[in-house]
């Protein structure tokens, strides 16, 4: 009997080195769609702002799937972000479309605070509870349920300094974190039309392999809606990894760049016995038709 696998796609926070020649070499007609989606090549702007990370990650993404070769899992599972990438390999959108969302969401995203008047944070100790009361003492909100010990907070970085204050005195820690804004929380609103102009514009099937949602932690129930709410509403990455494993998977695949969100599922299954956690590397050459590959080809 075959293990249950879900095939996990990280948002940002990836490292990117390397990543626009690995796509160059592996998937050239992904980078030329992504270039006409953002206007340039987003690569080596990458570090700059969303609007360049965000269609980056995503052709990686892509581009290291479609030339696995893997067998199609019993289920996608993307952090935020990799939302769109989950929803482009189950075929639910194909890969242009994923890849001008990408483009649209970083752009809007960019442009959602300009006075930068807001981030995130960690919080190093307490899990889940001790970031939600922070949060409510300060006008904050939890972001992103990560993992174990990884749980970031957001709102304004008024409210971040007295939440770091009272984490201090308490003994706890909350670490500012090097972002353009605070992303999952209501200051994302402006982003909103941006990128429901582009879902607009996007044709939404029947996918072929069961993706489940960060924002609810369970199958996706309607892809359109929780692509918005991921705009405004917490990660709940690890809730998700839990509701999966309830069902009874037991391999998690890591495919994007980097192994962030293979990291995270070691975190959340420190302790879970017959758990496996793992990440690939992406072959020389492309497969010759891998299995799971879309796009408008397929």
């Amino acid at each position: 009997m075959s293990v249950r696998t879900a095939v996990l796609f990280p948002g940002q926070g990836v490292p990117l080195e390397g990543a626009g020649e690995e796509v160059a070499r592996l998937r050239p007609d992904l980078l030329e769609i992504a270039i006409d989606a953002v206007g340039e090549d987003p690569f080596p702007r990458a570090a700059e702002s969303t609007r360049f990370t965000q269609p980056a990650i995503v052709c990686s993404s892509l581009a290291r799937w479609s030339t696995l070769g893997l067998p199609n899992p019993d289920a996608f599972f993307g952090h935020s972000l990799g939302e769109i990438v989950a929803l482009a390999v189950s075929g639910t959108i194909d890969e242009r479309e994923a890849l001008v969302l990408a483009a649209a969401r970083g752009a809007a995203m960019a442009d959602a605070d300009p006075e930068r008047l807001g981030s995130m944070a960690a919080v190093r100790k307490g899990g889940i509870e001790a970031a939600t009361e922070l949060a409510a003492q300060h006008g904050l909100v939890v972001a992103c349920d990560n993992a174990p010990g990884q749980v970031i907070i957001a709102g304004l970085i008024t409210g971040i300094d007295a939440a770091a204050e009272t984490a201090k005195a308490s003994g706890n820690r909350v670490r500012r974190l090097d972002v353009a804004g605070a992303f999952h929380s209501p200051l994302m609103e402006p982003a909103i039309a941006g990128l429901q102009a582009a879902i607009d514009r996007t044709t939404f099937r029947e996918p072929h392999t069961t993706v489940w949602s960060a924002v609810t932690a369970a199958p996706i129930d309607d892809a359109p809606r929780r692509l918005i709410d991921s705009l405004t509403h917490p990660v709940l990455f690890r809730p998700g990894l839990l509701g999966l494993h309830a069902t009874g998977v037991r391999r998690f695949v890591d495919a994007g760049p980097g192994e962030v969100a293979a990291g995270l599922a070691r975190k959340t299954f420190a302790d879970a016995e017959g758990s496996d956690v793992v990440s690939v590397d992406v072959p020389e050459t492309p497969a010759e038709r891998p299995v799971g590959a879309t796009g408008d080809d397929a």
